[in-house]
């Protein structure tokens, strides 16, 4: 039996390194179990892409595509392809957005919004929380890809007077650029080098910003460079050519 269960493990191996270098890692929320799922492309550059949000399909689209003209890597949730994460406990069921769970404060706002908080909830999605930070290896950029919808939701928001405007530091718009269409960043070297090219981009305050568990929240606390890069769902090509322009940014900065 033990060398049945050995030639499983090893041909596990065998079938996750034949298969482009992706693995899917069970991860149990309660009742429902997602997958982390990771691809690891050999990249010579520190720079990890992630993907928190699966009904923002254009995101996951571009890593993909992305990944199959460079080496990068990236992972990202595959779950009820939504924005939040819905799991039952002991009959009772929980929601939470998995881009609310990576501070205390913001776990609890989330799990409430969703109708229901519980100690144990909040354990298990601080667990999930770990995991995700656990595959930001130390010294790297992390580069998040997000998708919004026409109108809801753009770099206007971050104006005064706007919805997101005390998380704002810095900002730049470029009235030539769709607004739903932008950087957000951890980072003032990325803002300032955005801004020269001419990139509708915003300067998280990393002082003063809410405190709403977002992974941007999380990496400005740690003092991580983050850049989040938002297009408006079904913007493709824009969200490729913002990747190679930060991949580009990324490697002149560490060269």
């Amino acid at each position: 039996m033990k060398y049945c269960i050995l030639f499983l493990i090893l041909n596990s191996v065998f079938l996750w390194s034949q298969d482009n270098s992706i693995m899917k890692i069970p991860f149990e929320l309660g009742d429902t179990t997602i997958e982390i799922v990771e691809h690891w492309g050999n990249s010579r550059e520190r720079i990890i892409f992630l993907n928190v949000h699966e009904d923002e399909t254009t995101s996951i689209q571009t890593l993909k595509a992305y990944s199959e003209k460079d080496s990068i890597d990236y992972f990202y949730l595959h779950h009820q392809e939504t924005r939040r994460l819905t799991f039952k406990l002991k009959g009772k069921k929980y929601s939470v957005d998995p881009n609310r769970i990576f501070t205390k404060k913001g776990r609890k706002k989330s799990l409430k919004d969703g109708g229901k908080y519980s100690r144990k909830a909040n354990r298990i999605v601080k667990n999930l929380a770990l995991q995700i930070v656990g595959r930001l290896p130390k010294g790297y950029t992390v580069v998040a890809l997000h998708n919004n919808t026409d109108v809801e939701y753009s770099i206007k928001s971050y104006m005064p007077g706007g919805d997101e405007a005390q998380n704002t530091k810095s900002l730049f718009i470029n009235e030539e650029m769709d607004p739903d269409d932008f950087i957000y960043t951890t980072d003032e070297y990325f803002f300032d080098a955005l801004k020269t090219k001419g990139i509708n981009v915003i300067l998280q305050d990393n002082e003063f910003f809410v405190n709403d568990g977002s992974l941007s929240v999380y990496c400005g606390k740690k003092n991580i460079p983050y850049l989040n890069i938002e297009t408006q769902k079904g913007h493709f090509n824009e969200q490729m050519d913002l990747m190679e322009i930060v991949v580009q940014l990324i490697q002149s900065r560490q060269q």
